[in-house]
């Protein structure tokens, strides 16, 4: 049997990264247009609650209402 992950490089969020999240689509009153962005932000890393569960604020020191996993977040790089 062999180990197909070997070569993948695990990312690690760390509080204080800017960070890109996924595009939702509740609270919204229109839906994203075909050619719109998926990807929201930057945020900033504000507190790790547990393994791959992060809360956000915006840049100007607001946090967001709710929590967001690691699979819905991109590291952004500028």
């Amino acid at each position: 049997m062999t180990n197909n992950n070997k070569h993948i490089r695990w990312r690690s969020l760390e509080v204080g990264d800017l960070i890109l999240k996924l595009r939702t689509t509740t609270g919204r009153d229109m839906p994203p247009r075909k050619l719109d962005s998926n990807w929201e932000g930057p945020f900033i890393i504000r507190n790790a609650l547990g393994p791959n569960t992060y809360k956000l604020a915006r840049q100007d020191g607001t946090l967001l209402s709710r929590t967001w996993n690691d699979n819905d977040l991109r590291k952004f790089y500028s």
